[in-house]
Parts: structure tokens; sequence; C-alpha cells
């Protein structure tokens, strides 16, 4: 985990165009077909202690290039490229709700980055309506839902847009993505049931070549590199290694924005109070804190933690 939550999806969310504006449907746009970054491997093999639960209790119970050949001294010099029989098509225009999506997308998470959570929740509430600007606006929704620690609607947003697409959608990896960061948040902090849904996080943050279908009809995962999830982990029954996961993740997001170092702190705090160590966690809160003073995303790990029974035992 080199990356806070917000990092990775910015980066996956954002346009990567060129001079002539992005395709947010083509394979450098905003949902391509580029899956990097898109987790870790999200199954169980190797490093679980115990079996998968929740640490925490639960409430719920359990422009282009030239063609080729093309002569700078031919009709072309003016500066107008002819294509040759191999280039691809130009990219489509973007639209006018495309165009004005990524602008108040861009500038969503530019406020999330330095903790602005009333800027956040106010461009997501204008975000335009229309099929053009669904991909930006599910994730600008979705951010300003962990923006404001609402697990369970961060995850109940990425889960009904992901089940309206197929696994031939060119934005089905970067939504899936999506979804099983946010639903690991919620099943930590206990705002969704656990039946279900961490297998469904599992499959959703893992690659596609870590799984494969059983003559039985079962969904199995290959052995491969082991979990690197803090918060899988965690879930897993490995405090631990969640522990140690956090903390390289800290250290990365010390470097980068406001928001991700503060986070990155808050899922250390989550992982050091799975593991019994609810002084640390207290003192990585405080860091967060110092950070982004308010910030609803400490808070509510501050009432998860004191909640937990580590918390409990600790006082007694």
């Amino acid at each position: 985990m080199s990356e806070s939550f917000s990092e990775r999806m910015r980066r996956r969310w954002s346009a990567r165009r060129g001079d002539g504006g992005g395709d947010p449907w083509g394979p450098g746009g905003a949902f391509g077909a580029d899956s990097a970054g898109s987790g870790g491997t999200g199954g169980v093999a190797g490093g679980r202690r115990g079996g998968p639960g929740n640490p925490f209790g639960s409430p719920f119970g359990g422009p282009g290039s030239d063609g080729p050949g093309a002569d700078a001294s031919g009709p072309d010099a003016a500066g107008f490229d002819s294509p040759g029989l191999d280039d691809p098509p130009p990219a489509p225009a973007e639209s006018e709700t495309t165009a004005r999506a990524r602008m108040m997308h861009e500038r969503l998470t530019e406020a999330y980055a330095v903790g602005d959570v009333r800027t956040v929740t106010q461009i997501a509430d204008l975000m335009p309506e229309g099929p053009e600007a669904e991909p930006y606006r599910t994730y600008a929704q979705v951010l300003a839902a962990e923006a404001q620690a609402d697990d369970a609607r961060a995850a109940q947003l990425a889960q009904t847009y992901l089940n309206r697409l197929h696994s031939g959608h060119p934005d089905w990896e970067t939504a899936r993505s999506l979804f099983g960061e946010v639903m690991v948040q919620a099943l930590v902090m206990g705002t969704v049931p656990m039946a279900g849904n961490l297998t469904a996080a599992e499959q959703a943050l893992a690659a596609p070549a870590d799984y494969y279908v059983h003559q039985s009809g079962m969904l199995l995962k290959y052995a491969g590199e082991e979990e690197t999830h803090p918060l899988l982990l965690v879930l897993h029954g490995d405090a631990r290694k969640g522990v140690r996961s956090a903390e390289q993740a800290v250290r990365a997001e010390k470097k980068g924005t406001p928001a991700g170092h503060a986070d990155a702190l808050c899922v250390l705090a989550l992982a050091l109070t799975a593991a019994g160590d609810i002084t640390t966690a207290r003192q990585a809160l405080a860091d967060a804190e110092r950070i982004l003073p308010g910030r609803p995303r400490i808070t509510a790990t501050r009432n998860r933690i004191e909640s937990s029974p580590a918390a409990t035992l600790h006082e007694e």
C-alpha cells in the first residue's frame, strides 16, 4: 500500500489527456483499459492467522503524431498532419457535459487532498447528470461519502454502480477497485455486515488472474503473493502484518497530500487496535489530528477504536 484510497482512485479517475482533450472511456481515459494500481492481491492465501472476522466486533453479529511518411515539405506542411493508414482513429471529441464533469472532478480531488470536506460535498452535489458524466459523478459521490466518513453510503454507491456494469465494460476494473476499497473500510468500521461482503471485497481488489472457476462452479484463488492491504490483513486475523503494511503506507503518504497522510494514520490506528496496542493507536490519531484537525475520518476512527475490546481491556 504505497498510496491512500483517495490518491489511487484519483489517479484512476483523472483523465490522462493529451493536447486535444481526453476521452474518459478510451484506453487512456478515466475509465480506460489501464488496470495498473487496481489494488493488492485481495485473496486469502498466505499470512492468515485465525479465521476471517472483525476484531472490533460488529453491530450485525457476526493531438496526435505525424503519420508514417509525413513530409514537412508536402501539402500538409502548414501543420495539418495526414494520418497514415495504420494510425488509430482520432478520439471522439469531449462533450460539454463530460468536460464540465471532468473539471469539477479535478477541483473536487484538489479539495479532498487538503481536507476541505465542505467543498468536496458541495461539488459532488452539483455534478452534472447523464450517462456521459456518470463515471465522474460516481467517483465524486463516493469520495464525498468517504470524506464524511459515511462508509456504508460509500460502499452502497460503489456497489450500485458496479452492479450495472459487466466484466467487459471499459470501466469495469476501475469501478471494481473502487468498490473493493470502500467495502473493506466499511467492514472494518462495522457499518456493513461481514457475511458475503468480505469475499466480495477480496475478489474486487484481486487481479483477474488471481482467481479461477473450479469445475464445481466455485471461484477459487491461485496461490500467489501474500495480501498487503492493511485492513484486509486485519479482517483476515493477521493484525501484526496489517500494522507493518499500514506503517509503510504512512511513510509513503507523509510525502503526499495532507488527507492521504491523515487517512493513512487512521488506517494504522485501526490496525494497531486490532493488534491490541491501543496506546500507540491513540497516538497515531493524535498525529492525524495535528495534520487535519476536525476531519470526520479521524473522529469516526477514534469512536471505533475507543469502543473496541482493546480499549475496554486497557481501561480495566
